[in-house]
């Protein structure tokens, strides 16, 4: 079974994705980038400390945060939520904001379903059977061919729920399970929505 190095710190903190997901739907039913942005950060560190064979996930979530935060600095007001940076950005002949976030959409989809399915194993399970099963089912479908083998060989590594969950989040087991199902309650009306600008916009 695959372990992570000795060194993987204690240090993801679940309550910062929850939190954030839950501060991004407006009362309109809008999403607000900057919390998608701070729930992407932090979801973006825990890849990063899986090691380094997901370094690569981990630097192309930062580098498409980069993008729409430079983007947010130059024009808050456009770049304030999903449907205003779609607008603004429609009808150019470059979509850098909207294709930055895109690719953090299609994510969010492999990471809820990936979390769902960890809330439902056992503490046995491996958590790279898991993983790979949901990535063919969402982000591979996206993904050229040099990226799907770098993704099968890091998802490898990934050893059973509870060594996952022990080695990686900040709180404790039990509570970790807990956080788990909330940022799943938290994260799925936010892909929601944006599925739904994007689709009326023919994005998708």
């Amino acid at each position: 079974m695959a372990e992570f190095e000795e060194n993987t710190g204690k240090d993801f903190d679940l309550e910062i994705v929850e939190r954030n997901f839950r501060e991004c739907l407006t009362e309109n039913q809008e999403v607000h980038v900057r919390f998608y942005l701070e729930a992407y950060k932090e979801l973006a560190r825990f890849f990063r400390l899986c090691g380094t064979v997901f370094h690569f996930v981990a630097k192309d979530f930062e580098g498409r945060i980069d993008v729409i935060t430079n983007l947010m600095q130059k024009d808050a007001q456009s770049y304030c939520t999903v449907k205003s940076m779609i607008i603004h950005e429609i009808s150019a002949s470059k979509r850098p904001g909207v294709c930055a976030l895109l690719r953090l959409h299609r994510a969010s989809e492999l990471i809820l379903q990936f979390m769902d399915r960890l809330a439902k194993s056992s503490d046995g399970e491996r958590t790279s059977d898991i993983a790979a099963e949901v990535y063919r089912n969402t982000m591979a479908k996206h993904d050229m061919w040099i990226v799907q083998k770098l993704a099968g060989v890091a998802m490898y590594t990934l050893p059973s729920r509870k060594a996952l969950i022990d080695t990686m989040c900040k709180q404790d087991y039990e509570q970790s399970l807990v956080l788990v199902q909330k940022v799943i309650d938290a994260g799925k009306p936010v892909y929601d929505v944006i599925d739904s600008e994007y689709t009326s916009y023919g994005l998708n």
